[in-house]
């Protein structure tokens, strides 16, 4: 409890304490959504039109997917879906 608060406090994102995500690396059930189109092969222009929301949206959930699972990349995202876990070695 401590540690999450004082890395909170210097800007590092924590998830909460029994996080909301039960997807793979704790992603929201809208994330899992996200990664799983972009595994599909769907652009973000496209991801947006299928679940009626922005592309900036797209944008912002592929973001915290990629803190989420550790990945710097789709590419990374599709490997950890593959895996099934949070994409940390």
């Amino acid at each position: 409890g401590q540690a999450a608060r004082e890395q909170r406090r210097v800007g590092v994102r924590v998830p909460a304490p029994g996080g909301r995500g039960s997807g793979p690396g704790g992603l929201s059930k809208r994330e899992y959504e996200v990664a799983s189109l972009v595994a599909e092969g769907y652009t973000n222009s496209q991801i947006a039109e299928r679940l009626f929301v922005s592309v900036r949206t797209v944008e912002t959930h592929l973001s915290h997917i990629f803190t989420k699972l550790g990945v710097s990349s789709r590419v990374g995202v599709v490997s950890a879906l593959n895996r099934g876990d949070s994409g940390r070695a």
